[in-house]
């Protein structure tokens, strides 16, 4: 045992307060058996760590036993020795003293993980995020004729990196393979059955970290999964895809294509930015539930004001989206969740593309009711790598009211997204029969929303003239203004793609004669000069000698 060895130390959750569970009581759940696999840990160095970890573990109801201590750095930041002797060691040592699995020797004389009763791994805020290289950089100024260190593999791009995200490292702890070096493969990567009921060894933990700038964010991220999963996930999947033709990156772009059409056929309306730039600043971003979008280094445009509804899902593809969370304006992924959202997804340094979360697996997954954890290691092909899970591994979305065990009378807000997405799933993988339930819907219930829902439906099915007919009702029904200027830029933006410019730009002239918030008339103004280039300035007279 080292000098930075375990403080083991178990929190004992007050019976008074597990109790109150049995009431009615907004902030708590029923126990279930994904709670009795969770094991919650926590910095002891870090009081608010162990404050949260309380706070967690009260409302998830996961057992007093399962909520531990590390005495680990409190950087973010922290080397390959560290994470092995604060952190992985001491959580081995726990696993096996408290039976928490079973290990036994492999065919080929390895310890092995038979059975385990803990797949979940929540981290509190506290717990380091990512973990150095040990490859020592090159040396500077080094002889011409100097032979380089060797490196691991070969020099294999992504082979031959051992830095990783604390999170995804400690998902392979049950491997027992210490001289592993780098990537491993995800043997639950598309698996489709809950870790529970899934054959995949028990090994395998689905590791994730309630993290933010602020403690406080932190409770903000648990009370509204847990009201989420009461009242259900309802808003708009603002998709923010690039339409560039490199091949390298047609992937990243497909997955968002096949989110997008995996949203609406679960009655999730989308609003889907195909251009190579981010949703601009002035885009009115309102009632957003899921986000999904590439590739800015930080979180700006619309994003930088947007408008999340309690539990929201958001993740931007960047390779240091998660570079760090304790900076509220940093990259993307604390930003998303100090602006409102409940989860994320972050790579802690460059994952390479196709090794980053694989969205639209992702996406699937949480659209079909698993658990947030399950569907974000069911898109990841790899292990032991760059990303961090960021939220309740066990928030439920999608999963409605029935895993919580509350029954609950309707939110009134609710009740149109509800009657809307009731119609989009009665047409569910086809399009223009969703169109036609949508279309009718809206007519008989003329509102902002059904005709914006089915203008967006209309331009996604390659039907820009229909939906230019309905954005322009949706305008004119929408009582909030800011969601009556969305539809305008709706509008122009399809103008553009049909070519008409003159009325795109007549269009833009009478709303900037109307007073405009600075954002809006900004954004006005840099589509007309879009599509109408103001002449470049008059080159100055020279001075006579």
């Amino acid at each position: 045992m080292t000098a930075c060895a375990l403080k083991f130390s178990t929190v004992l959750v007050a019976l008074a307060a597990f109790l109150s569970a049995a009431r009615a009581d907004d902030n708590l759940v029923g126990q279930t058996r994904e709670a009795d696999a969770t094991l919650v840990v926590f910095n002891t160095r870090d009081p608010e760590s162990r404050a949260l970890a309380e706070y967690y573990a009260e409302r998830r109801r996961i057992p007093a036993d399962q909520v531990i201590g590390l005495d680990c750095p409190l950087e973010e930041e922290i080397t390959r020795r560290q994470f092995t002797e604060t952190i992985e060691q001491p959580l081995r040592t726990l696993f096996e003293r408290n039976k928490w699995w079973s290990v036994a020797k492999s065919p080929r004389g390895q310890p092995e993980v038979k059975t385990g009763r803990i797949r979940f791994i929540a981290l509190m805020r506290g717990i380091p995020l990512k973990i150095l290289t040990t490859i020592p950089p090159p040396a500077p100024n080094a002889a011409p004729d100097a032979t380089p260190p060797p490196r691991p593999y070969g020099g294999d791009p992504v082979r031959s990196h051992d830095e990783a995200a604390v999170d995804s490292e400690l998902s392979v702890l049950g491997a027992f393979d210490n001289e592993h070096f780098g990537v491993l493969q995800n043997p639950y990567f598309r698996r489709f059955s809950p870790i529970l009921d899934s054959s995949i060894t028990p090994g395998l933990l689905l590791v994730a970290r309630l993290d933010a700038p602020t403690a406080d964010t932190v409770r903000r991220m648990i009370d509204d999964t847990l009201l989420a999963e009461r009242a259900g996930l309802y808003g708009w999947a603002y998709i923010d895809r690039r339409s560039i033709p490199e091949s390298a990156y047609r992937e990243g772009d497909e997955w968002l294509r096949q989110a997008a059409a995996e949203c609406w056929n679960h009655g999730i309306p989308v609003n889907l930015e195909n251009t190579p730039a981010i949703f601009p600043a002035g885009f009115p971003v309102t009632d957003a539930a899921l986000y999904y979008g590439w590739y800015a280094s930080t979180a700006g445009g619309a994003m930088g004001a947007p408008q999340f509804v309690p539990g929201a899902v958001a993740v931007h593809i960047h390779s240091f989206s998660a570079g760090t969370l304790r900076d509220p304006n940093a990259n993307w992924a604390a930003p998303l969740i100090t602006r409102g959202a409940a989860a994320t997804l972050g790579n802690v340094y460059e994952p390479y593309l196709d090794l980053t979360p694989h969205l639209d697996v992702f996406n699937e997954r949480l659209l079909q009711g698993f658990n947030f954890a399950e569907s974000a290691y069911t898109s990841f092909k790899v292990l032991s790598w760059m990303t961090t899970v960021i939220g309740d591994p066990l928030y439920r979305p999608f999963a409605g009211a029935q895993t919580s065990g509350w029954q609950r009378e309707p939110d009134p807000t609710t009740a149109p997204w509800i009657s809307l997405s009731k119609q989009l799933r009665r047409g569910t993988r086809s399009g223009p029969m969703q169109a036609l339930y949508l279309e009718s819907l809206a007519k008989e219930n003329p509102s902002g929303l059904n005709y914006e829902a089915l203008a967006m439906l209309q331009s996604f099915h390659n039907e820009p003239r229909a939906a230019l007919k309905s954005l322009e009702l949706a305008g004119t029904l929408y009582k909030d203004p800011a969601k009556s200027f969305r539809t305008l830029i709706e509008r122009l933006r399809i103008m553009q793609s049909l070519a008409n410019k003159t009325e795109a730009l007549k269009l833009i002239d009478r709303s900037l004669r109307r007073t405009q918030p600075p954002d809006r008339a900004k954004l006005l103004t840099d589509i007309r000069h879009e599509i109408a280039p103001p002449p470049p300035p008059p080159s100055p007279t020279p001075k006579k000698p």
